[in-house]
């Protein structure tokens, strides 16, 4: 019998299996001449490739769910069932994470509808975005206290909008920046109040709110503070004029802290702070004012659930 390789004789053995080469060298080098003539493997790759922008969706998802308190790098890769190592090839720090997530999430503000083409309803158009857009993630505002925002299109996007509906005659381009930084200003100012007000809720328990509501009542008398008392009732039981901080949910309960604690329909404190100074900007650079200004300037907050009923100098509310 001949070699499979090289063609020379092979001497086989008395036993055992038949020899196909006739030494180890022309076996290896069959071996290496087969292992040439067969396609390349192709590479294998992950179920899912890991990508800046997914590891970013995934932060969001879950600090939506868990707060800034439970995002960490480590809780988010076994989330993503990725290695720890794996997301810091793409963030060095928890900081650079932080940003990428406030800019993804700017991101999300769409551009306004054509119609909006006067100055008030465009600028009414993104506090109202940034209102809910707080409201959806509300780990954006604490963010936002601890790191610069980032400077990129989505941030450079609303900018351009904003500065566009202010470029009016008569509004100097030095006043431009400090109208956008006091609507914005009033925007995070105002979403921090149901957050503190989520966080009271859920945090302390019922105690402290009685002792809070009996320094309140003890403090504010008619001789320590005359017309804060005249004009809040901290009893919920006056019937004069005045603003009361008694919800009609409450109006029927027993009397206590419980029955009397002021509580604000955010919304509405929202939209009655944001025409309130719209109404200051139009004055003080005397900017022509939409048809239907009337209806939509300062309105007051709605009574109801969570609402500061305003009472009328008759004592009825309207």
């Amino acid at each position: 019998m001949l070699c499979a390789n090289c063609g020379g004789a092979i001497v086989q053995a008395a036993k055992g299996r038949r020899r196909r080469y006739c030494s180890r060298s022309c076996q290896a080098r069959a071996y290496r001449a087969r292992r040439a003539e067969l396609p390349a493997a192709p590479r294998r790759r992950p179920a899912t490739e890991l990508t800046t922008v997914g590891i970013v969706r995934g932060a969001v998802e879950l600090a939506d769910r868990a707060g800034m308190d439970g995002l960490s790098v480590r809780r988010l890769a076994t989330e993503m069932g990725i290695a720890t190592t794996g997301l810091y090839r793409h963030f060095s720090d928890r900081t650079a994470l932080l940003t990428a997530m406030v800019d993804l999430v700017l991101a999300e503000i769409p551009t306004p509808p054509a119609e909006l083409t006067h100055w008030r309803d465009r600028i009414r158009y993104e506090a109202r975005q940034e209102w809910q857009l707080y409201h959806r993630h509300p780990w954006m505002l604490p963010t936002l206290a601890r790191t610069r925002p980032p400077v990129g299109p989505a941030l450079l996007d609303i900018l351009e909008r904003t500065f566009a509906a202010l470029n009016q005659p008569g509004v100097p381009r030095e006043a431009v920046l400090s109208i956008y930084l006091s609507v914005s200003g009033l925007v995070q100012g105002l979403a921090m109040l149901p957050l503190s007000e989520e966080r009271r809720t859920e945090r302390t328990v019922l105690e402290p709110s009685e002792e809070t509501w009996r320094a309140i009542t003890e403090l504010v008398t008619p001789d320590s503070y005359p017309i804060l008392n005249e004009l809040a009732d901290f009893t919920g039981q006056r019937n004069g004029p005045g603003i009361s901080t008694t919800s009609p949910r409450a109006a029927t309960a027993a009397p206590g802290p419980e029955s009397a604690w002021p509580a604000l329909e955010f919304d509405d404190l929202f939209e009655s702070a944001l025409a309130l100074l719209l109404d200051g900007i139009a004055a003080r650079f005397g900017l022509p004012e939409p048809a239907d200004a009337r209806a939509d300037s300062a309105p007051e907050p709605k009574c109801g659930k969570g609402a500061v009923e305003k009472m009328t100098s008759t004592g009825t509310s309207k």
